[in-house]
């Protein structure tokens, strides 16, 4: 394994260092000069939602053209995705209004599936909360009326993904027997859609609303996968970003849950991400130049890449000192084992007044932390020496109690690993 990936990323072998474009170049600068790595927990106006199924199996990148259906397959998943049909009110002719692609889909579902979470309805009006997420993600729906403004590109994608029909099916077969799971569900079959050439600054004011399925409903409920909004904002302006935010965040933690790292082959992801650039070589460079941007910004992440030879595929470790920006929700099938891990608390308790003892909600250890206890002290485990120091202080007075949580924690370690080595 070579090429270590953290924040501050300077061990990348000459071999591994994506050549960035112009445009991502100055992201790059501007994230690091502006200091936007995130390490304080996510307020919940950073957390956005997104479907477990569209983690595994993404939308297109690029626009399929006038297809049947589309398709995406990740082992034994596999997403289909069939376009509405309209009828031209002049000609009397039905047409396909296509294959939702690209970035902004992507960023209609995560709104719709935190709307969803947030109301508890299938019912979702398209007024003012859609075009404040749009506002927070870099997008208006009220400007733009050529072919690349924002409001037309908005109308547009939003019809495709509204009239789609999206399938997904898991496959099972251990030789002797085959089975196959799936669920077709049209995403929005009833609402009122109004637009205006001429006043598009009310375009989604007038009594626009969608009603989702009952299957959709029902999927996006089942445990979707939480994002912060602020990485989302970083990496906007590419649909692998988005797919490989998602897709670290929640390999980071599977990883960080097991205690063991996660390995993921470049052509898995090309698969899962990516099958429309045709060249691994391609996509591989591409994905390169996304995983420093998502870096750039979630400070959590330690990934790895390994070079393919002597019978190992290549692709990337993400390490299991990793933290996720977001731990996703549990699995159905951790609740019914109680093995839940519990989400990072948002909520602002009442501080208590000087002098008492309070309960501080405990902290994430920062990776390079972790790795420096690592190296001081190779034979302990420093999430053990973290419960130890967390319950120390948790016995402190408030006004006693650590500013700098990993500088303290560094000083207890040295106490704690007396007589233990």
């Amino acid at each position: 394994m070579i090429g270590i990936y953290k924040n501050q990323d300077k061990s990348l072998t000459e071999g591994d260092q994506p050549e960035r474009h112009k445009k991502t170049n100055k992201r790059h600068i501007k994230a690091i000069e502006g200091g936007k790595t995130y390490t304080a927990d996510p307020s919940k106006n950073d957390i956005v939602y997104l479907a477990r199924e569209l983690v595994l199996c993404t939308l297109p990148h690029s626009d399929p053209g006038d297809v049947r259906a589309w398709g995406r397959r990740n082992g034994d998943l596999t997403l289909s995705v069939k376009p509405g049909i309209k009828q031209n009110r002049k000609t009397g002719e039905y047409f396909s209004v296509g294959i939702p692609y690209g970035i902004i889909p992507r960023l209609i579902l995560m709104w719709m599936v935190t709307e969803i979470r947030r109301i508890g309805s299938r019912r979702l009006e398209l007024g003012h909360y859609f075009n404040e997420f749009l506002a927070k993600i870099g997008l208006s729906g009220y400007t733009g009326r050529g072919p690349r403004g924002d409001a037309q590109r908005v109308r547009e994608q939003m019809e495709r993904l509204f009239r789609a029909v999206i399938s997904f099916e898991y496959e099972e077969g251990n030789g002797k027997r085959y089975g196959a799971t799936w669920l077709d569900m049209q995403v929005a079959p009833h609402g009122v859609f109004w637009w205006s050439e001429e006043k598009t600054e009310k375009d989604l004011q007038w009594g626009s609303w969608i009603e989702v399925s009952e299957a959709f409903f029902q999927a996006v409920m089942a445990f979707p996968t939480p994002l912060d909004i602020r990485v989302l904002r970083h990496v906007k302006d590419s649909c692998l970003g988005i797919d490989l935010y998602a897709i670290l965040n929640r390999e980071a933690f599977r990883a960080m849950k097991d205690g063991k790292p996660r390995f993921v082959a470049w052509e898995w992801l090309h698969e899962q991400t990516g099958n429309e650039i045709a060249s691994l070589h391609n996509f591989r460079r591409n994905a390169l130049v996304q995983i420093k941007e998502i870096l750039d910004v979630h400070s959590g992440l330690i990934v790895r890449i390994q070079k393919g030879c002597k019978g190992q595929k290549s692709g990337i470790w993400i390490s299991n000192l990793s933290n996720p920006s977001i731990p996703p929700e549990p699995t159905r099938e951790q609740v019914l084992k109680g093995d839940v891990c519990t989400r990072p608390q948002l909520d602002i308790k009442q501080v208590p007044t000087f002098g008492q003892t309070a309960h501080v909600p405990a902290k994430e250890l920062k990776p390079v932390t972790v790795e420096k206890f690592c190296r001081l002290y190779p034979q302990l485990n420093p999430y053990e020496c973290k419960k130890a120091f967390d319950t120390w202080v948790e016995g402190l007075p408030i006004d006693k109690k650590p500013r700098y949580y990993d500088n303290a924690f560094l000083g207890f370690a040295g106490k704690w690993v007396v007589g233990k080595m």
